[in-house]
């Protein structure tokens, strides 16, 4: 139901029109709860966990592409270089939409050929860092806010290496309860929130913290 809807809206707006529709909704969004979009919205992301999903690669991501440098520097790039071809442009703006999406599904699936299937959407997403960096000051975010055990169900559930673990880890050291918030990187799918058994779970308002 929900592609029925994007290829409605796809249809009636336009190409052009659509993609920044969707550029802008995840920058709102992130601006409010971090990046929901990615976890909710995005049809590269349904694509990743629903069809790339099922290879199963799991492998280690060379530290290079983890690097807070490299995400920023690729982002930076990335968007650069759509705005230059849209400036500069020696073919029609028409066709700038489906280089950009084109690009970004070739990278998805080449970085989950060779790690596993959300590595793209984990670490390199230009839209995904500038959603993170934007959620860093976002009224609202995700995290533990319960009486955590260290059972580790949100870390094994998570599709996104690395997103639970500092909270875990940084929750069992508190002799008092408190909130820890989960990485930036977050996509907010809420797969932990299902599979916690303490309910430790929910949504942290800055207020709280």
């Amino acid at each position: 139901m929900f592609m029925i809807i994007l290829a409605g809206i796809l249809f009636f707006v336009g190409v052009i029109q659509f993609n920044i529709l969707f550029v802008i909704a995840a920058l709102i969004l992130a601006l409010i709860f971090g990046r929901l979009f990615c976890g909710w919205l995005c049809p590269l992301g349904f694509y990743t966990e629903r069809i790339l999903g099922k290879l199963k690669r799991d492998k280690e991501l060379p530290d290079i592409f983890k690097s807070k440098g490299f995400r920023a520097g690729f982002a930076v790039i990335f968007v650069t270089a759509l705005i230059l071809l849209w400036v500069f442009s020696p073919i029609d703006r028409f066709w700038i939409p489906f280089i950009m999406m084109g690009s970004m599904f070739v990278f998805a699936t080449t970085f989950a050929l060779f790690s596993f299937d959300k590595a793209w959407c984990a670490y390199t997403c230009p839209w995904g860092v500038l959603s993170g960096t934007l959620g860093k000051k976002a009224p609202y975010d995700l995290g533990i806010k319960g009486e955590c055990v260290g059972c580790e169900a949100c870390i094994e559930t998570c599709p996104i290496d690395g997103v639970p673990e500092g909270a875990v880890e940084k929750f069992q050291k508190e002799e008092e309860e408190g909130y820890e918030e989960f990485e930036t990187r977050c996509i907010r799918c809420l797969k932990c929130y299902e599979e916690c058994p303490q309910d430790a779970i929910g949504i942290i308002g800055r207020s709280e913290e």
